[in-house]
């Protein structure tokens, strides 16, 4: 799945949540998006489900700075 952060500046510590764990596999693909798998076996929408959630964790953890990450199927053009 790719996410598109609002501020890019915040990717490496976004990459260091995601990493902290060992199943998942995080690669930066863009100036504000990454592309993350999870390993196990998940169907698609479990996936992205369990993305989701990592993810608004996350970014309720950082709402003061305001920072917002989209979940994207395709990337930006």
């Amino acid at each position: 799945m790719r996410l598109r952060l609002s501020d890019p500046a915040l990717i490496p510590e976004l990459l260091d949540f995601l990493q902290s764990t060992p199943d998942v596999v995080v690669d930066v693909v863009g100036d504000r998006e990454v592309e993350v798998s999870l390993l196990g076996s998940y169907a698609l929408d479990a996936m992205r489900m369990e993305l989701y959630l990592r993810i608004r964790a996350w970014e309720a953890a950082r709402a003061a700075r305001g920072v917002t990450v989209e979940l994207v199927d395709e990337p930006s053009r």
